[in-house]
């Protein structure tokens, strides 16, 4: 008797993918870049690289030869090759902590006074109340706040 699918749908998961990025990214490519040439998401790349060790292995793999890539490059120019010292440095700057795992992050951390928590405080606005002047105000206001979003 066959055994029933557990449900959801089947993973188009398999082996060979890991080696078709890592070849893309030999070629200077990022992680998500060489998946998309390989046809498939950035998501499941990052899913791919949590459920399968090999993929995982293979994608670090492609990061350090995506990484010799660029350093090659850069090298090429430092010997009188033609190229743009800009996209170079910026492709080694991306690929060295891509390669390393570590990521450029800021965090922000608001705190109100003492430390305390931020007071926030709210005002109702009757628009019936307003002068057809004043209304004109809130809805220029309100539609350049929304615009900055």
């Amino acid at each position: 008797m066959p055994s029933k699918h557990a449900g959801g749908r089947p993973t188009i998961y398999r082996p060979q993918y890991g080696d078709k990025i890592a070849k893309a990214m030999a070629a200077g490519l990022s992680a998500e870049a060489a998946a998309a040439k390989a046809g498939i998401s950035a998501r499941c790349l990052y899913t791919w690289q949590h459920k399968h060790p090999e993929f995982e292995q293979a994608i670090q793999e492609g990061r350090h030869h995506a990484l010799l890539w660029w350093e090659e490059r850069a090298l090429a120019m430092a010997n009188g090759e033609a190229g743009s010292a800009q996209i170079v440095s910026l492709g080694l700057r991306n690929r060295s902590r891509a390669a390393s795992g570590w990521e450029d992050r800021q965090g922000r951390e608001l705190t109100g006074p003492a430390g305390g928590p931020v007071q926030i405080e709210t005002t109702t606005i009757d628009a019936a109340s307003l002068t057809p002047d004043q209304r004109d105000a809130l809805r220029a206001a309100l539609v350049g706040i929304s615009m900055q979003d």
